[in-house]
């Protein structure tokens, strides 16, 4: 073992230890505030100094861009250099190593595409529904299935003409979406085993972040890449309890139904000692487990007892003055801005609090949602242009070396440009940094930077249409989220994309997977809320179960105070919302208090 690789263990608890060390293939439980991204973090840093001089890739697949840059900022504190490490979502990964090049072996590829985005989907989507005369309000079109399943089928029951002129639509176009990067890639993989065994001879290990969000096809994907060549190491990490994105196909598969996929035998580990909260805060949440064992807190004040407030007393209209007080009073015991956070399980409930709260509490500072000019898509080149252009040169210097790097590969991959020999990461900052365009309107500023780097790497619009047809769209989505919201043009306005968010958090409880504060409040925990009525009308028998682990996801994101309410007042067509039915049946010790507003 060397230096390096020893210095990493020293700093794991047994436990984590085990885990990084281990060369089986393994299945981890991971309670939350166990260190979960720390243990895939060093797992990958240990692999790749155990064979410093090999080339084979290891693979981190994250749910989100945001988990992958959290690990590749880690990676670079530990020092870990060039190396073979490679982290990000399942859907960069297929395009980076099936669909760029393998693009040949798919008759829906071969001759060039393109990827549309949800906004360019909506409007197909919105166009076909007004070719056939059907009138849906927009909440049912978004609903509408447009994902084909494993073997490329069509999987929409109601609008089956709407989906199939949908394809016919993006295969006349060359375009493919968000879904089909994934369902094409494993078509690539299943009609072609020389593919998937070309990729997998140069993979030497698989880590699946957050393992119970996976859907089949993703399962899929890793299993032909498996088989192909048994001796890639896969570790699927992650925690049942929390997979609350069942709607969105997420399936929490079982180990044996991983075996079968995958052709491979695994372990089981269990990481059950949680940093994060009291053992009071733990013993409140582990009622909502699916799979019960035991998690003991290992934080500094372990034993604080905390507070854990159920109102069920306060009517909706005094929510926002209850839930400023508990803000006002956290702030005024010492408690930072950042280590506050409100969440609700829906956005509808959260627009108006946040209005209300910047009102009653005029000097506090909010990370609340904001509705920017550049929304968010990291699979477009010139959203990654848009991340360097409208952040700070000189901060997170790493990161942005990154992003660099990303923007060069697709050019080179997505759009076939040879870039001259002096064009690399360094040069492409030093040409963002070094334009300081004479304008205050953010639109016109991105265009002349945009404008400038492509000269200087000689890309001419009659040479390369494709990429400019997505510049030229990626421009005008800017520009119709600036008219259609009312937004102010100024650079600062795009730069809030961007800015590194700071004070009291109010956010969604499918937004907070992975965050932790020292005091949460969460408000709407209604019956039709949590679980949704969709849950309870169409899946009934998962319905508890469902309530369950949001519950249990909003509860272990606090690490000492915890405020719930249910709040009265909130109709429904028949009736009331009233408290979510898990919470009537709740069998411990918490402070009911009854109110209207918590002092």
């Amino acid at each position: 073992m060397n230096e390096q690789a020893a210095y990493l263990l020293e700093q794991l608890n047994c436990q984590q230890k085990e885990i990084v060390k281990s060369s089986e293939n393994l299945i981890v439980t991971a309670c939350p505030g166990s260190g979960k991204t720390r243990v895939l973090t060093y797992k990958l840093a240990y692999t790749a100094c155990q064979h410093p001089y090999s080339i084979k890739k290891i693979v981190a697949i994250t749910y989100t861009n945001r988990a992958a840059d959290e690990i590749k900022d880690r990676l670079d504190f530990l020092d870990i250099g060039e190396s073979p490490i490679w982290a990000g979502t399942i859907h960069q990964f297929c395009l980076e190593y099936i669909l760029y090049p393998y693009s040949m072996s798919s008759p829906r590829l071969c001759k060039g595409f393109k990827i549309i985005d949800e906004y360019i989907r909506a409007q197909y989507l919105d166009d076909i529904l007004h070719e056939l005369d059907i009138a849906i309000p927009f909440f049912e079109r978004d609903a509408i299935t447009t994902q084909l399943n494993t073997d490329m089928q069509i999987t929409e029951n109601r609008y089956i003409e709407v989906v199939k002129r949908y394809h016919e639509h993006l295969i006349a176009n060359k375009e493919i979406d968000f879904d089909l990067i994934l369902s094409i890639s494993l078509e690539i993989l299943t009609k072609h085993p020389l593919a998937a065994q070309s990729i997998s001879k140069i993979i030497r290990s698989i880590f699946v972040d957050e393992y119970q969000d996976t859907n089949e096809i993703q399962y899929q994907i890793i299993g032909k890449l498996s088989i192909a060549n048994a001796g890639i190491n896969l570790l699927f990490v992650g925690d049942t309890d929390q997979a609350i994105y069942g709607s969105m196909g997420g399936i929490a598969k079982s180990p044996e139904e991983i075996s079968a996929i995958t052709g491979l035998t695994f372990k089981t580990k269990t990481l059950n000692g949680c940093y994060r909260s009291t053992q009071r805060l733990i013993d409140f949440y582990s009622y909502f487990q699916q799979r019960a064992y035991k998690v003991n807190s290992l934080s500094e004040f372990a034993q604080k007892s905390g507070v854990i407030t159920l109102n069920t007393t306060v009517h909706k209209d005094s929510i926002f003055e209850s839930i400023s007080q508990i803000i006002f009073s956290q702030l005024s015991d010492g408690i930072p801005p950042e280590e506050i956070c409100v969440i609700a399980p829906q956005w509808t409930l959260l627009y108006p609090l946040s209005k209300k709260l910047r009102t009653l509490l005029p000097d506090v500072q909010f990370d609340a949602p904001d509705i920017t000019p550049i929304k968010v898509d990291d699979l477009n080149v010139f959203y990654k242009l848009s991340k360097l252009i409208f952040t700070i040169a000189g901060e997170h210097v790493p990161r942005r070396k990154r992003i660099a790097s990303e923007i060069i590969h697709i050019f080179n991959d997505e759009y076939n440009i040879s870039l001259p020999d002096y064009v690399d990461n360094f040069w492409l900052l030093h040409q963002i940094n070094s334009v300081k365009p004479d304008t205050t309107d953010g639109i016109e500023y991105y265009k002349r930077i945009v404008s400038h780097l492509l000269a200087s790497c000689g890309i001419e619009n009659n040479g390369h249409p494709q990429l400019f047809e997505t510049y030229n769209y990626f421009v005008e989505k800017m520009q119709s989220r600036i008219d259609r919201y009312d937004l102010a043009t100024d650079i600062d306005v795009f730069r809030k994309a961007f800015r590194e968010r700071k004070g009291v958090v109010i956010t969604s409880c499918h937004k907070i997977k992975g965050e932790e504060y020292n005091t949460v409040i969460a408000f709407g925990l209604l019956q039709g809320m949590i679980p949704h009525w969709d849950v309870i009308i169409n899946h009934p028998l998962v319905a508890t179960a469902e309530a369950k682990k949001m519950l249990y996801v909003i509860a272990s994101r606090a690490k000492e105070s915890l405020y719930l309410f249910a709040e009265q007042g909130r109709t429904r067509r028949s009736g009331y919302y009233t408290l979510t039915e898990i919470l009537n049946t709740y069998p411990f010790d918490y402070d009911v208090d009854t109110t209207t507003a918590v002092q």
